[in-house]
């Protein structure tokens, strides 16, 4: 199998990004039926709350120190989305997106028995590209988006 449940992302914000991708995907090659009922606006508004929310608590709270590069393409990560669907996105269903992508995302987290708390607040998250690249190598590696990405290339 090319991509098993076990594979997806453990970051909303991550289901967020792969949401986006689809609808400009749509977008791009004129997929109505896509564009016409996707739409994550408020899925990326929450995702850059959150995200600038998780930044601070580990800025602030676990004395995070990030590598300002990492940090800087952690940030285009979460707020490109939201200035493109604030551009571009037309249609009137971002309610209807945000209700199923947290619904979808919280039946996926009991699946693989990890909570968000656990996830956001308790698992070592990397601040640098050495740290990213060495936890992509180890098995916590199978959750993160970008390191999902990488093994997916390298199985091509």
């Amino acid at each position: 199998m090319f991509l098993n449940i076990n594979m997806l992302p453990k970051y909303y914000s991550s289901w967020v990004n792969i949401l986006f991708v689809i609808w400009l995907l749509g977008y791009i090659f004129k997929i109505d039926i896509i564009t016409k009922y996707i739409n994550p606006y408020y899925t990326s508004i929450l995702m850059c709350i959150g995200f600038c929310a998780f930044i601070l608590y580990l800025i602030y709270y676990k004395n995070y120190t990030f590598e300002p590069s990492f940090l800087v393409a952690l940030s285009l990560i979460h707020f490109v989305p939201l200035y493109i669907t604030h551009t571009y996105v037309k249609n009137n269903y971002p309610l209807h997106n945000l209700m199923i992508s947290l619904v979808l995302y919280c039946i996926y987290m009991n699946y693989i028995q990890k909570n968000p708390m656990d996830v956001y607040l308790h698992d070592k998250h990397p601040k640098t590209w050495q740290e990213l690249i060495h936890m992509c190598r180890s098995k916590n590696g199978d959750l993160i988006p970008i390191c999902i990405i990488l093994k997916l290339i390298n199985n091509i």
